[in-house]
């Protein structure tokens, strides 16, 4: 008798919990940026991951911007932020210069709009060489048949 109850199957849970969890997996696994990622100072490469916001102190950072560092009230007066400020100071990494180069600045289209294009170059076959062809075309086969049929003979 074969088996019918397909969603009991092993082998497509198995592949329903890879399909649903694979985003999450390749967020937390993602492959890291080196021991000295560089920070890119050029404006137009978005930063991602790591990104520049990263702080020697992040998990007491979180907790405290999400409030789990002050006791549970209804009352904001009995709360001083200075009472429970955070430590921490913003990773330094090596910068480099931007490789990324800018056309639109560097050469901008008003400084080739009044020059010449001059494309001139010799052709390497000539294109008038096939012009007149050395036999007959465009001819009715039907009407020279019909000129050219002898019934007599």
């Amino acid at each position: 008798m074969a088996f019918t109850r397909i969603h009991d199957d092993y082998c497509r849970i198995a592949k329903e919990v890879q399909e649903s969890t694979g985003a999450g997996r390749y967020r937390l696994n993602v492959p890291g940026n080196g021991d000295k990622p560089f920070y890119m100072e050029d404006p137009c490469i978005r930063l991602q991951g790591w990104g520049g916001n990263l702080r020697t102190n992040a998990v007491e950072l979180e907790n405290d911007l999400r409030g789990l560092s002050r006791p549970l009230s209804r009352d904001c007066i009995s709360y001083k932020a200075t009472a429970s400020k955070v430590g921490d100071a913003p990773v330094e990494y090596p910068t480099c210069t931007p490789f990324v180069e800018q056309p639109r600045a560097t050469h901008p289209a008003w400084t080739a709009r009044d020059l010449e294009q001059s494309h001139f170059s010799y052709l390497h076959l000539n294109p008038q060489e096939h012009v007149c062809r050395p036999f007959q075309n465009n001819l009715s086969t039907r009407i020279l048949e019909k000129d050219y049929f002898n019934r007599g003979t």
